[in-house]
């Protein structure tokens, strides 16, 4: 393919970084949906050490295709509490070596191997409108994408070989400019300001490789084109430092750790080269042949290198965003502990952790129950408005989970992640209850110890014992729920039926009691509405096990 008017070559030039991105953006998007579980193994075993942290990054980094969505949900997680800042850094340096995966398949595309994958475009949307939605159809769709990818990448260096002998192109490139201790720093800062705005260093080397594929000349020569990469690594930090925002200081400080990870090796190398202003000519040139694989094998080099001279100083750079990001003196705003926006491109893993949201939401509404039971026993008002105003909060937590449940509904969910969603909208329902059972017993207190009533040591002994029994439940309901083993119904249904039967004698036994005249008439509507409440609250925690019986 030859173009000669300038014009339309530039225009073919912004089609085919068009047709690029949108191909990278289905590539990465539709990987991320086959990849969820694997993606959930993947960030479960972060804990290990600070090797399988990084092996994970780069397996992550893998199957998205992408080091910035690798870290936004690295910074997900973080943000939800789910992975702490010295598993974080550890991720996000083999993140960074991930990516150059990708830069090396663009390396292989820009050759005229390339063009033969222009097919996979037409096959995979071909296939996709064949097939239906789920797991077949996005593969179909990685595949599409993998096909565009390669097709803007041919286009591209089809274009760059038109421009190959345009002298305003050469000047544009500083092609005519003499190296000087000035133009490393300006093309590094170049490199990273056009990152920054593309939000993509993808892009950016994808057009670098084309260019130098062409034989086109980048800077004053020699190692020009390595400082433009360098700035990449630093303006890919924006789309990190921008998730950011909003999110827990734990969340802040995991961008900032991305950003000086890219910039202090950046700044290290950046140095090395200023002063080996021979590497690129006199070495690098002579291990690798190709103009592509040159600059793909380098950021592969400068990437693992700094790997391996930050990875022991992990505890270091932590301590150092610490310093840099204060804790707030002000409690966080945010309820939501395992949750975060970040995770919705992801709906395997964001069910999973709205499922472990549930369940922390459920043992805050055990927690206040407790705390109503006691307060009731003890005949104390004290923690009435405690007890009221964590009943506000634990409605404000549901009402986010439901919110959080909407967004990833939205998104092309598996009929299994389907099931788990409406498990847990129906979970949600039974835990509020409990919630709001808590708010009438301490009702109940404020009026017993208002009417000053009195009740036997006996009868709040029955009481106790009947309590004891849902904690018993909740906790047997807790593990089935998280499990999915089914096998722990009998004994939960078994605990439930003697919170009916419980509920039964104590009734009678009141009924026989203010018979005998040994009861005061003024406690009945307090003691059996208690009653009622706990054995209301016995149903709903059985109920909420038994949610998981949808799942298929």
């Amino acid at each position: 393919m030859v173009f000669n008017d300038n014009f339309l070559i530039a225009l073919y030039l912004v089609a085919a970084l068009g047709a690029f991105l949108i191909g990278f953006k289905l590539l990465s998007e539709n990987l991320q949906k086959v990849a969820n579980k694997g993606l959930r193994k993947l960030f479960d075993k972060t804990s290990k050490s600070k090797i399988a942290g990084v092996g994970i990054g780069v397996g992550a980094t893998v199957l998205m295709q992408s080091s910035g969505a690798t870290t936004v949900m690295v910074i997900g997680f973080v943000n939800a509490g789910m992975m702490s800042l010295y598993q974080a850094t550890a991720v996000i340096m083999g993140a960074n070596i991930g990516t150059t995966i990708t830069t090396i398949l663009i390396a292989v595309g820009v050759t005229s191997v390339g063009k033969y994958f222009m097919i996979f475009s037409f096959v995979g949307i071909f296939l996709s409108m064949l097939l239906k939605n789920g797991k077949a159809k996005s593969w179909s769709l990685t595949l599409a994408g993998f096909g565009l990818v390669f097709f803007g990448l041919t286009i591209i260096s089809a274009c760059s070989n038109g421009f190959k002998d345009n002298e305003t192109i050469k000047n544009l490139l500083c092609a005519h400019i003499k190296p000087s201790f000035l133009e490393p720093i300006v093309l590094m800062l170049i490199g990273a300001l056009i990152t920054a705005i593309m939000q993509s260093s993808t892009a950016v080397n994808a057009i670098l490789l084309s260019l130098v594929s062409a034989g086109i000349q980048i800077g004053g020569g020699g190692n020009s084109i390595l400082y433009i990469i360098l700035g990449t690594n630093i303006g890919t930090c924006v789309t990190a430092l921008i998730s950011s925002i909003g999110a827990t200081t734990n969340a802040k400080r995991s961008a900032l750790i991305h950003f000086l990870f890219n910039f202090f090796g950046s700044v290290i190398f950046l140095v090395i080269l200023m002063i080996w202003r021979g590497f690129m000519d006199e070495f690098w040139t002579l291990i690798i042949p190709t103009a592509e694989m040159q600059l793909a094998l380098f950021h592969l080099a400068f990437n693992s290198i700094c790997t391996l001279i930050f990875l022991p100083m992990t505890k270091l750079i932590v301590k150092a965003t610490e310093v840099i990001i204060k804790e707030k003196n002000t409690e966080e705003e945010i309820r939501i502990t395992y949750m975060d926006e970040r995770m919705l491109s992801t709906p395997t893993v964001a069910i999973a952790q709205l499922q472990k949201e549930t369940v922390a939401m459920g043992d805050r509404c055990m927690n206040n129950l407790h705390a109503a039971f006691t307060a009731f026993v003890e005949n104390d008002i004290t923690p009435i408005d405690a007890i009221h105003a964590e009943t506000d909060e634990i409605s404000i937590v549901s009402k986010q989970i439901t919110d959080y449940l909407v967004k990833v509904s939205g998104e092309d969910v598996s009929v299994h992640d389907d099931q788990r969603i409406s498990i847990l909208y129906h979970a949600l329902a039974d835990l509020l209850r409990v919630s709001e059972i808590s708010d009438n017993i301490a009702k109940y207190t404020r009026t017993s110890v208002e009417k000053n009533l009195v009740f036997s040591e006996q009868v709040v002994e029955e009481l106790k014992k009947m309590y004891e029994n849902l904690s018993e439940m909740y906790k047997i309901a807790a593990a089935i729920f998280e499990t999915r083993n089914k096998d722990g119904f009998a004994a939960l249904d078994k605990i439930e039926n003697e919170v009916d039967r419980e509920r039964k004698f104590l009734i009678d036994e009141h009924i026989a009691r203010l018979n005998s005249g040994a009861c005061s008439p003024k406690n009945s509507a307090v003691f059996i509405n208690l009653v009622s409440n706990l054995e209301r609250a016995g149903d709903h925690i059985n109920f909420f096990a038994h949610t998981i019986e949808e799942l298929q």
